[in-house]
């Protein structure tokens, strides 16, 4: 049986999350900017009724001080966790896409904690995203951001 994932590019790479951890894919008609937040959070957005923050997955893969390629070019996307991480989306700036990983498929260890695997579909290596390190990843970030008396520092994102 085979395995639907999302799928999308972040820099330079191919990323992927498994359909059923996804509530909703929708376009993008604005982002807007949290004062104070870590760089990794790209803004909230109004999602269908529902305020969503965004994590830039572009900054948290790189350098998250690293300005992004096409901050201005669209259309953007939010791909909305689902539950219990639905008050968080991934915002996406390339082509989302369907692959279907093979419950067998060979499978290379992830090369951290936020790449749960990374699976050969074809000739390309998909990076599986691992919800939980990613969301904890991102509330840490919030978090040491929110600190009262400073933000966070170098290294801290």
């Amino acid at each position: 049986m085979e395995h639907p994932i999302l799928t999308f590019a972040a820099r330079d790479e191919w990323y992927g999350v498994r359909a059923l951890e996804v509530r909703e894919v929708a376009e993008l008609r604005g982002v807007r900017p949290v004062p104070r937040a870590p760089l990794l959070v790209a803004g909230v957005a109004e999602i269908h009724g529902r305020v969503v923050t965004l994590i830039d997955l572009d900054r948290l893969v790189r350098d998250a001080a690293a300005e992004t390629d096409g901050e201005g070019a669209g259309p953007w996307y939010g791909v909305v966790l689902a539950p219990p991480y639905d008050h968080l989306g991934l915002l996406v700036r390339s082509r989302l896409d369907v692959a279907n990983a093979p419950e067998a498929a060979a499978v290379v260890p992830g090369r951290d904690g936020l790449v749960l695997t990374r699976v050969p579909l074809g000739e390309r290596l998909l990076n599986l995203i691992a919800l939980p390190a990613l969301v904890d990843r991102v509330e840490t970030a919030i978090r040491k951001g929110f600190r009262p008396g400073g933000d966070a520092g170098p290294g801290e994102e």
